[in-house]
């Protein structure tokens, strides 16, 4: 075989080698730029953001917090309860009080109708204008007790203003009762209006001795009351 004939059949495969060579490259290069699966599962699943836990000093503050929640409640719950049941009977008896002295000036009205009525008879008329001294007597001494009453209600809730208040009726009413009554009878009251005097002073102080001479006032205005108008 000549050099010649030779050439053109080496040249045919000098060119499928390359041609081998070059797509064994290129096969290469696309197994390389191809990620595998797992590759792509790590690349494209997101991190998971991890959670703080609470520390142990917040969790024990919140602890704190509830108990004092609980304990407010309890405290504010007997607050209530205690002022209701101290303070009830005391509004009970004014109301009580203030009942019998509005049917009072109900009957005087009544009675003051029935001395016009009968006018002419002087007998008569004279009995019921005692009927009405006496009631409105009584009615005075009721607007003393409730007066004192209302006084010990405002020194236990700490209202002074209004306590004062109350004292100053109290003081009025004695004053007038006092000028209703017979010597003895009036005595007694006067007693009572000394006793009204030093609570006034004490009014600024201790409010326990106001509490007690008010409680000692109030009894003695109960048992004079029942002295005159007790029913036979």
């Amino acid at each position: 075989m000549t050099i010649n004939d030779e050439t053109p059949q080496d040249e045919i495969e000098q060119k499928i080698t390359e041609a081998e060579v070059e797509a064994q490259i290129e096969v290469e290069e696309q197994v390389e730029e191809t990620p595998s699966s797992f590759e792509a599962e790590v690349v494209e699943s997101p991190e998971t953001p991890k959670k703080d836990k609470p520390s142990r000093a917040r969790m024990i503050w919140r602890k704190i917090l509830v108990w004092l929640v609980v304990i407010a409640i309890a405290f504010a719950g007997g607050f209530f309860f205690d002022t209701a049941f101290r303070y009830q009977p005391q509004v009970e008896l004014v109301k009580v009080l203030k009942g019998d002295i509005s049917a009072a000036n109900d009957q005087i009205l009544s009675l003051e109708a029935e001395i016009e009525r009968l006018g002419q008879f002087e007998e008569e008329n004279i009995d019921l204008t005692d009927q009405i001294q006496d009631i409105t007597t009584h009615i005075t001494l009721l607007s003393a007790r409730a007066a004192v009453a209302d006084a010990s209600l405002a020194v236990e809730q700490d209202r002074q203003a209004d306590a004062k208040l109350a004292l100053d009726k109290v003081g009025s009413t004695l004053d007038a009762l006092k000028g209703m009554l017979n010597a003895d009878q009036a005595e007694v009251v006067e007693n009572m209006i000394q006793r009204h005097n030093l609570i006034i002073i004490e009014l600024e102080g201790d409010g326990y001795t106001v509490q007690t001479d008010l409680g000692l006032l109030s009894s003695k205005l109960s048992t004079l009351e029942a002295t005159l108008f007790a029913s036979p």
